[in-house]
């Protein structure tokens, strides 16, 4: 199988495909195709993480920065709030398994659990809003002294 996009040329010698529910997810791939399966799923785990920077949750399109400067710091902000909306579903959740919808996806993300959770907060108790925040922040100063 060839695929051609201009002025280059790619041979796909693998074809990686696994079943999911009611569907399959199919990769062409010229390594193995394990190999690409996992791959496929760090990238689809980036994928998401850059869905809730963008259009489900922190809109960084609408800021229409453009130095790299002011750019890079954006992106450390949204980095520390992707984390804190993590630590915030996480706590809201406890061990209790969200809701899936019939084809096996969560019917809300982590992300948006978190961040609505944090936003609810922060308008009604501010205070029990940032508590996962300092988990988190204690989790990493714990850490940082170990040797």
């Amino acid at each position: 199988m060839r695929c051609r996009a201009p002025n280059t040329h790619i041979t796909a010698r693998t074809i990686a495909a696994k079943p999911l529910k009611d569907e399959w997810l199919i990769v062409a791939t010229n390594v193995e195709a394990q190999t690409a399966l996992r791959t496929y799923r760090k990238r689809w785990a980036i994928e998401s993480i850059f869905g809730d920077a963008k259009t489900r949750g922190l809109n960084i399109e609408d800021t229409r920065l453009t130095d790299p400067r002011k750019l890079g710091l954006l992106m450390a902000f949204v980095a520390l709030a992707i984390a804190w909306a993590g630590r915030a579903a996480a706590d809201h959740l406890g061990k209790h398994t969200p809701r899936q919808k019939s084809h096996g996806h969560y019917a809300k993300p982590c992300f948006r659990t978190g961040f609505d959770h944090i936003r609810n907060r922060l308008r009604t108790d501010p205070l029990e809003a940032i508590q996962p925040w300092h988990r988190l922040t204690l989790k990493r100063s714990k850490t940082e002294g170990a040797v």
